[in-house]
């Protein structure tokens, strides 16, 4: 109220202000003054507006903050306008502050009274105060009284001011309790009861706070409210309220907030201020009387107060005395409750124990029983093994007997073999030495055969190339001659001829046949002729022609009408014929002219005549007949007909010659048929992940349909697609089936014969028909072979045919492409299907021939006729490939080894091979993808960082035992065997943890790096076109990329081979196990992190997916679980509401089982489709997460019912439950039933360990019973903020729980237990606060630990009483206990 603040005022008033001049009195002299200027504004009714005063105050210069201060201090009414008094005062507050001084904060009494005369002045105050002072304060008071009075019966609304919150402490933020404590400090330390308390005074109890001097100067400045260096009771309290906000690590404020305002420094309402004011017009001669009175009133008041604080206190003390009292009693009862229950319970177990006694002696007779069996067993055992050893004893000594008669017998043959032995010795060396000198004499042999053998072929080529040359330049001079005296004699036989036959011919043009060919009669015989053979007269007379080639047909033509007869022979196995001379055969339209010496062939095989034309053959020794070309043309017993060459073998004699010119002339001409130009060998295996790409094996033959650029297009059989052009070379003709080496003799080409229809889906294959022939050109390893077709009547055709439509005919099939020789032989160890179609599908334990090792990873093998590629890992090399061969050229090394011992060394060196080839692959990787994808840009740094992981570091490691490898070999010796390689291998494996980071983040890899290829067509194709580097041999990145994970999981089976050829004494053998070892843990690690990283990846899409609501709204999947560790997801599928049909989508983690739904159907049904990256489904949660210790699954009564239903009850519901197939609902039910039977277990073992502790009986010296009744103010856990707060006591081993307590942050546990004590001053009892959570771990929410030893001192001054104990390591936070302490009694 005014009054109480006009108190304090004169309290702080200088004492001069009662006595001599005071500066802030107003003298007469400036009243008149004063009055003079307020007469000036012209005032209205004896008051001066806020705005004319505001214009006149303006006028000194003042700031306008400034200007307010004064009139709020002059406007004593708070009226908005000014008397003369109010006037007077803001005018002399004015020249103070023009004179430099500072504004009161309350305006003193002094210029609120009226100006006195100079005689007045200098009247004493003593005597002013002193006189009639009794009087004066009783007359105050009892007018005080007396206007309170008249006041309350004239305002009825007076009350509520005075009861009115802002008039009271009820709103001041310091709590009630710290004002009572801290007003008795005060009165403690305000000895000379002055209502005040001086800086010194103070300064003891702030610096027990243990603040800093920076907080407790900033806590001084905020409580000294009116700022005189002094506090006051309210000031002290709220001093010490902000030391105890800093010392709980509350933040102290920059300013004073309005709620830690004491009361008595808050300024009046206005309504207060009126009420003051109209008391004020009674008598203002008696203000500072009744100020005083009022002090004395509050005085007393505070007085009484205090009487009845006293009272209260004595009352609250007995009725705690009676509590606590009425708690021992129920204690006591409690404590012979339990000591009953521990006799009944000790009664129990001596029964128990007397029953265990029982049983242990049962089972110490059994024992005894058993063993004095067993003793009599061993007896017998003994006893016939002496016997046994009796008899060996027997005939060891009849043996020794014989050794000896024999050693003496040796010993004589010995001094008279000495001799003998040595010329031995001599006779061996001699001969190993002779072996060697002959292996490498041998050596050298060969070699030389070898050379003379090339330098003979290469004369011979040399010799047949001169005397074809000269040969073929005088058999064409004779030959021109001759033809050209037979042309002159034939012209006039053939003009002859023509009218003859033209007479005779008759062409039927109705008949239609095939194109090029016309059906006629002759001399009674109808048959087809080629149309090109004749042409049609117009009238008697024709002109000379010629018959042309009829094109490039592989089929026979018929024979020639103007053929001339051939003359029998008298000898029927010698029959030959006369040939044309214009007959030239329809296979080799571009012969060079040929000798007319008629060739002798003999039938190898039987064959059908197709058509009149053909001619039949048997496989008779006497059926002789002429040929040519690849049908020939020959005659048998009197009949002439076209037949395949391959059917005939040529006779001997008079032939050799034109049969090796017809060989070499036959090769040329049949090559120079094909377009060499189109056709190119592999030089590479070219393999690609692409769809639009074509990929072969080095050697495969491939057709070329488009040349652009670096990237070609061609065809391989039904396969069609772009490859680089790198990889590829012409073909030469010499070796267009990859089968003819330079220098080697051409072959001739291979006839086969389709044998079931085949269509040409493509314009590169041929269309077969059963019959048909054709021309090999060229053979691929997936089957698809390159041929000519020869069919009647066509032009040649040129493409690609399966060889399961064909089969090769006659001998010349045995001179097809010689198979490559086998590099060595495997067996299978484990079964392995083909995933792609050059590689090899095999069972375990067949053996396979290795024809390509180049690929340390994928090697090229025949089984079974059948040619591709197969996994290393997945076969071993058996005992008749030894790999020793590949390291050792030492053959007296190899002599003097075991083959256990050069297997092993052969193993090793096959280690260390690969690991070259390892390390060149992933460096590699760096200078071939990674830089030019890094100066490219194309990658961003972190996606960079996805597709290589920690490449470098994979370099780093394996570099670094390369390195060790290397240096252990060279220590060794080059081609020396390696004695210990198991040390470095289980060092080096130890260090290669950066295998488990790539191999974990291989699956982000290869996916980011698929959607890149995926989406963008330029990165695609940059990828190609650095990935054509001769040193890639064709693999893209991605193939790259496996590399590390298959290496690791060789690194097993290589160790292993090398342990299974080391013996058991070897000194390798301990460490190798230790690698082995090693190498196994560091399978099992990288399998575990690529599981975990799965796993991890699927809680994340999840959580992205997944849109959770209510109690779950914040949880984290990703994250631990309240008691199994970290969260893992063990299935999950699309399940379906029995009843409703509703989709929904179920997740199974090791905690809780969570049923989702989405609201537009999901097409794909494998969980694989689901967490894809580019699915953007989302689910919504359908049920509240069903805890699996609180779940029950259950098949349906029929299982063997044909409907795929099972039932998961939940507590007091039951969910039915259908699934798409039987097996998914086995696979539900069995993993939820392991699922929740492992949280059931996990949560059993924990109780059973507390039980344990809490149960086993201790003879200590005492226990302490322990009351944990409630806490309060607890951290705030929830987003409501609230927490779900339990306790946990625990003293050593021993240790209880309390019950959670919902949704509060003052929790009222009411706990009881009971600890042993085992040593007073080493037993801590500890106290622990948790906020219970049930997705994640229980939250900390405070701990607090007392030593037993403090507590048995408190017990002696105190007794068992209720202690409030602050929680450590948390911001706010304290709990109730009630401790009683009893030790038991020492025993005498």
């Amino acid at each position: 109220m005014k009054f109480c603040t006009d108190i304090h005022g004169l309290q702080r008033v200088n004492p001069t202000d009662f006595g001599g001049a005071s500066v802030w009195e107003i003298t007469p002299e400036e009243r008149t003054k004063h009055d003079k200027q307020f007469d000036t504004l012209v005032p209205i009714l004896g008051y001066v507006s806020g705005e004319q005063a505001r214009k006149f105050f303006l006028q000194s210069g003042l700031p306008a903050s400034v200007l307010a201060e004064i009139w709020h201090l002059a406007d004593m009414d708070c009226d908005g306008k000014m008397d003369r008094q109010e006037f007077s005062i803001a005018m002399k507050l004015i020249k103070l502050k023009l004179q430099g001084r500072n504004l009161p904060s309350v305006l003193p009494i002094t210029m609120k009274q009226p100006p006195v005369s100079n005689s007045a002045s200098t009247i004493p105050s003593s005597a002013r105060f002193g006189k009639d002072f009794s009087e004066d304060i009783t007359a105050t008071v009892q007018l005080k009284f007396h206007y309170i009075l008249l006041s309350l019966f004239l305002q009825p609304n007076l009350l509520e001011v005075f009861n009115s919150p802002k008039t009271g402490a009820s709103d001041w933020a310091v709590p009630q309790g710290a004002r009572l404590k801290y007003r008795q400090q005060f009165n403690t330390l305000d000895k000379l009861m002055s209502g005040y308390l001086s800086g010194p005074q103070v300064r003891n109890a702030l610096i027990a706070s243990n603040l800093t001097q920076t907080q407790l100067a900033t806590i001084w400045t905020l409580a000294d409210v009116d700022k005189d260096g002094q506090l006051q009771a309210d000031e002290f309290i709220l001093a010490m309220h902000l030391v105890d906000m800093a010392k709980t690590g509350r933040p102290l404020p920059l300013t004073l907030p309005q709620d830690l305002v004491p009361p008595s420094f808050r300024t009046c309402t206005k309504d207060q201020e009126q009420w003051y004011d109209m008391s004020l017009s009674f008598e203002d001669k008696l203000k500072e009387n009744f100020a005083r009175g009022s002090a004395e009133l509050e005085k007393r008041r505070l007085a009484l107060e205090e009487e009845q604080r006293k009272e209260r206190d004595r009352r609250e003390r007995e009725e705690r005395e009676a509590h606590e009292r009425r708690e021992r009693e129920a204690r006591e009862q409690e404590n012979r409750r339990r000591l009953e229950d521990e006799r009944r319970l000790e009664r129990q177990r001596e029964m128990e124990r007397q029953r265990e006694e029982e049983r242990r002696r049962e089972l110490e007779r059994k024992e005894a029983a058993k063993q004095e069996m067993e003793r009599q067993r061993r007896e017998e055992w003994e006893h016939g093994k002496r016997e046994e050893l009796g008899r060996r004893r027997e005939g060891e000594q009849e043996e020794i007997s014989r050794l000896r008669a024999k050693k003496k017998s040796l010993e004589l043959e010995l001094e008279a073999g000495n001799k003998h032995k040595q010329i031995s010795d001599r006779l061996r060396d001699a001969q190993s030495k002779r072996r060697i000198l002959k292996e490498e004499v041998d050596l050298v042999n060969q070699k030389r055969n070898t050379r003379i053998i090339e330098i003979n072929t290469l004369q011979l080529q040399l010799e047949v190339k001169e005397m074809l040359f000269v040969t073929e330049k005088g058999v064409n001079c004779r030959r021109l001659k001759d033809q050209l005296d037979t042309l002159e004699r034939e012209t006039t036989d053939k003009l002859a001829q023509m009218e003859q036959y033209n007479k005779e011919l008759k062409v039927d043009e109705k008949t239609v046949g095939e194109p090029g060919w016309l059906c006629g009669s002759y001399r009674g015989k109808k048959g087809w002729f080629p149309q090109s053979y004749a042409e049609k007269c117009p009238s008697p007379s024709t002109t000379e022609t010629t018959p042309s080639s009829p094109g490039k047909s592989s089929c026979p033509p018929p024979l020639p009408l103007n053929a001339g007869t051939v003359p029998a022979q008298s000898d029927a196995s010698q029959m030959t014929c006369s040939i044309v001379p214009n007959v030239k055969p329809r296979c080799s339209t571009n012969l060079t002219p040929q000798s007319s010496v008629p060739l002798l062939a003999r039938a190898v095989s039987s064959w059908s005549a197709t058509s009149e034309t053909h001619l039949n053959l048997s496989s008779d020794a006497d059926d002789v007949i002429t040929a040519l070309e690849d049908w020939w043309l020959g005659q048998l017993n009197g009949t002439r007909g076209w037949f395949p060459k391959t059917y005939v073998t040529l006779e001997t004699g008079g032939n050799a010659e034109y049969e090796d010119t017809r060989e070499k002339t036959h090769a040329h001409t049949h090559l120079s048929d094909v377009n060499f130009k189109l056709i190119y060998v592999a030089l590479y295996t070219y393999e690609s992940p692409e769809a639009g790409d074509l990929t072969f094996v080095e050697g495969d033959v491939v057709m070329v349909t488009e040349r652009e650029g670096e990237w070609w297009r061609g065809c391989i059989g039904d396969q069609t697609g772009v490859f680089p052009s790198n990889y590829v070379r012409p073909v030469e003709p010499e070796v267009i089936q990859a089968a003819t080496k330079p220098g080697a003799p051409i072959r001739k080409p291979e006839i086969a014969q389709a044998v079931t229809t085949a269509v040409a889906p493509t314009m590169h294959q041929l269309r077969l028909s059963p019959g048909q022939l054709i021309v090999v050109l060229a053979k691929n390893s997936t089957g698809w072979w390159l041929g000519e077709l020869q069919a009647r009547g066509k032009k040649r055709q040129r493409g690609w045919f399966h060889s399961s439509h064909v089969k090769l005919l006659g001998p010349s099939s045995s001179k097809s492409s010689p198979s490559p020789l086998p590099v060595c032989q495997v067996i299978a160890m484990y079964d392995y299907t083909a995933a792609n179609r050059d590689e090899l599908s095999f069972s375990k334990g067949q053996l396979i021939s290795i024809l390509d090792k180049t690929n340390p990873d994928w090697w090229k093998g025949d089984a079974n006729g059948v040619t591709g590629l197969l996994p290393t890992n997945y076969v071993k090399m058996t005992t008749e490939s030894d790999p020793s061969q590949q390291w050792c050229a030492d053959l007296m090394t190899l002599d003097t080894m075991t083959p256990q011992e050069r297997k092993r060394q052969g193993y090793i060196h096959e280690l260390i091979q690969t690991e070259e080839t390892y390390v060149e692959d992933l460096e590699l990787v760096l200078e071939v993808f990674y830089k030019p994808m890094s100066e490219s840009g194309c990658l961003t740094e972190a996606e960079m960082g996805v597709i290589f992981v920690n490449w470098r570091e994979l370099i780093m490691c394996n570099t670094k035992l390369l390195k060790a490898l290397r240096v252990r070999k060279k220590t060794e010796g080059e081609n020396m065997p390696v004695q210990l390689i198991g040390d470095l291998l289980a060092s080096e494996l130890a260090h290669m943890q950066p295998y488990i980071h790539f191999c974990s983040c291989q699956l982000n890899a290869a996916a980011l790096l698929q959607s890149k290829t995926h989406n963008q067509p330029d990165f695609k194709n940059f990828l190609k076109k650095i990935a054509t580097n001769y040193r890639c041999k064709g693999m893209p990145l991605s193939s790259f990329l496996l590399k590390p994970m298959q290496r690791i999981t060789r690194y097993p089976l290589l160790i292993k081979n090398i342990l299974e050829n080391t013996p058991d004494g070897h000194a390798d053998r301990s460490p190798l196990i230790e690698a082995l070892e090693r190498a196994e843990e560091l399978c099992s690690q990288v399998n575990e992190g690529v599981r975990e990283k799965e796993n991890s990846d699927r809680l994340e899409w999840i959580q992205s997916h997944v849109q959770c609501e209510g109690a779950i709204v914040h949880l984290v999947f990703n994250s631990l679980t309240n008691c199994l560790g970290p969260r893992k997801l063990l299935h999950s599928s699309r399940l379906y509401k029995t009843k409703s049909s509703r989709e929904l989508w179920a997740f199974l983690f090791n905690d809780f089982l969570l049923l989702t739904h989405s609201a537009k159907p999901f097409s794909s049904s494998g969980s694989d489709r689901l967490f894809s990256l580019k699915t953007n489904i989302q689910l919504k949660m359908y049920k509240t997460p069903l805890f699996l210790n609180e779940v029950l699954v259950k098949m349906p009564p029929d299982p063997s019912s044909d409907e795929p239903l099972f039932h998961v009850s939940h507590i007091d519901r039951v969910y039915t439950l259908k699934t798409e197939t039987l097996n998914e609902r086995t696979t539900w039910v069995q993993k939820i039933k392991a699922a929740s039977e492992h949280f059931i277990q996990t949560e059993k073992k924990k109780r059973e360990k507390a039980y344990q502790a809490r149960s086993l009986k201790t003879s200590g010296i005492g226990r302490l019973l322990v009351t944990v009744t409630e806490a309060q103010e607890l951290k705030a856990c929830k987003p409501n903020g609230k927490s779900n707060p339990y306790c946990e006591l625990t003293m050593g081993a021993q240790c209880y729980t309390s019950r959670p307590i919902s949704d509060t942050l003052n929790p009222k546990w009411n706990f009881n237990c009971q600890f042993f004590i085992k040593d007073l001053y080493q037993d801590v009892l500890c106290i622990t606060v948790f906020e219970k959570d049930q997705f994640s771990p229980d939250d900390f929410l405070g701990r607090i630990e007392v030593p037993l030893a403090t507590i048995n001192k408190d017990m002696e001054s105190k007794g068992a009483a209720n202690r409030r104990l602050l929680l450590h390591e948390v911001p706010t936070g304290e709990v109730w206990v009630k401790l009683d302490l009893q030790l038991y009694e020492p025993t005498k």
